[in-house]
């Protein structure tokens, strides 16, 4: 799984799309109504409700994943799960561009069976059906939740947002997380790597985003849109055998960063992880980790 800032737990939201992206001493919780556990299951029940209302059918749809046990212990910080990992894919940055047929995809829209049932319907009626459908998420999201939600791309903002927020405030001021990443920053300088800052949240994510905006540098070359509609950064056109020479450096940094990191990511990951589930169950979401 790739080593993605707030995503190296992938959790979902329900009814939603896309991913969200994850202490010792920690904040009570916001307050949850229900049990966070059956929350998805209660936000597609009010979808599917709401949508009839609007005259639409629609299935109420909870993915079962399937997560094999090298990904989650890649994912709780395990040394051995995390090397195997990076020897195949690094970072996570430059793989699936050296390896096009490779998916990684906990579920797809086309395994809801609510794809079909829109399939079926007119052009117009589709957007119709989309349009019904973003309101009825937010309506209920607000019902299970008490959550105001108005789009896909709000709640993934919103999600985020507070991730970022309860790991700034949580494990950047953790002593034991701080030691551990300026011992691992003083390891990756010596190894000849740059290390703009030594905050726990920051050495998480830091060899991602050195090769990530490599990837980005590369985009803005080349001879398509750097960036789609909504103003995220569109993968490059590589070709696989030039992407796989990029992955190759990429692995070896990873591999690196991995080495000096071994204690670093070993007590940091499950602390991300435990602050990415408290944050999606307030949102409804499903927990993948």
């Amino acid at each position: 799984m790739p080593n993605r800032p707030l995503l190296l737990a992938v959790l979902c939201l329900v009814g939603m799309a896309g991913c969200a992206s994850t202490t010792q001493a920690r904040p009570a919780p916001e307050t949850i109504s229900g049990s966070p556990s059956d929350q998805p299951q209660r936000i597609q029940s009010a979808i599917a409700d709401c949508m009839k209302q609007k005259g639409f059918k629609y299935v109420a749809w909870v993915p079962d994943p399937k997560i094999d046990d090298e990904w989650k212990k890649a994912t709780s910080g395990d040394y051995a799960a995390m090397r195997k990992e990076r020897q195949e894919q690094g970072f996570g940055v430059f793989f699936l561009l050296a390896h096009p047929d490779r998916k990684q995809a906990l579920w797809s829209e086309t395994d809801s069976p609510n794809f079909a049932i829109k399939n079926e319907l007119s052009p117009a009626q589709q957007a119709a059906y989309d349009k019904a459908l973003t309101s009825c998420k937010a309506q209920a999201v607000k019902q299970v939740t008490g959550r105001v939600v108005k789009s896909d791309e709000d709640r993934a903002e919103q999600e985020n947002q507070m991730i970022k927020q309860t790991l700034d405030r949580e494990l950047n001021g953790d002593p034991r997380l701080v030691e551990l990443a300026s011992a691992m920053g003083d390891c990756l300088k010596g190894k000849g790597y740059r290390v703009d800052s030594v905050k726990p949240v920051d050495m998480s994510h830091r060899g991602w985003k050195e090769f990530e905006e490599q990837k980005k540098r590369i985009a803005l070359n080349d001879d398509i849109p750097d960036k789609d509609s909504r103003g995220g950064y569109i993968d490059p056109r590589l070709p696989p055998a030039t992407a796989r020479q990029h992955l190759a450096k990429e692995v070896r940094a990873a591999l690196d960063d991995l080495e000096c990191g071994k204690d670093f990511y070993a007590a940091y990951m499950p602390k991300q992880n435990e602050i990415s589930r408290r944050v999606v169950q307030l949102f409804g979401g499903v927990e993948i980790a």
